[in-house]
C-alpha cells in the first residue's frame, strides 16, 4: 500500500467515523465577523475564505441584512479524481437586524482576500436632539 492510499484510507474512516457532523460543517457555515462603530459609518467585516464576489449575495428586507456566500467545489477538474477533501464545500450565512440609524440605499460592499467588506453609512437625520420644555 502507497503512501497515498494509506492518507486515502486515513480520511475515509475519519470522514465515516464523523460523516453526520462532517455534512453539517461543510454544508453551512456562520462565518466571523468583525463590527467596528465610527462616528459616520458601521464597518462590517465578513471573514469567507473560499468564496468569489460571484457567489455572494447581500440583500436588505425590512432591516434584516442578510450575507450568503456559497464555496464551491474547487477540487473537480476533467481527468483527476479526488483523493482527500480537507477543504470546505458548502456554504456562508449570516443576518444582522438594523436600527433606522443607518443609510440604507449608500450601503457599500468589497471583498478582498476572502473577507467581505460592508460599510453602512449612519443616517444624518439621525441622532440625539435637543427637546424644548414648554412653561405654562
Amino acid at each position: 500500500m502507497t503512501t497515498l492510499e494509506k492518507a486515502n484510507e486515513q480520511q475515509e474512516l475519519k470522514s465515516e467515523s464523523h460523516e453526520n457532523n462532517v455534512e453539517v460543517q461543510r454544508n453551512s457555515f456562520v462565518p466571523g465577523t468583525d463590527v467596528v462603530d465610527s462616528e459616520g459609518k458601521v464597518d462590517i467585516l465578513v471573514e469567507m475564505p473560499g468564496v468569489n464576489k460571484e457567489s455572494v449575495n447581500i440583500s436588505l428586507e425590512k432591516n434584516i441584512l442578510t450575507i450568503y456566500g456559497e464555496v464551491r467545489n474547487r477540487a473537480s477538474r476533467e481527468g483527476y479524481s479526488l483523493i482527500v477533501r480537507e477543504f470546505p464545500v458548502g456554504n456562508y450565512h449570516r443576518t444582522f437586524t438594523l436600527s433606522q440609524e443607518f443609510d440604507d440605499a449608500n450601503i457599500q460592499a468589497s471583498m478582498k482576500e476572502g473577507v467581505l467588506h460592508l460599510t453602512l453609512p449612519k443616517r444624518k437625520d439621525v441622532g440625539p436632539r435637543r427637546i424644548n420644555v414648554n412653561a405654562e
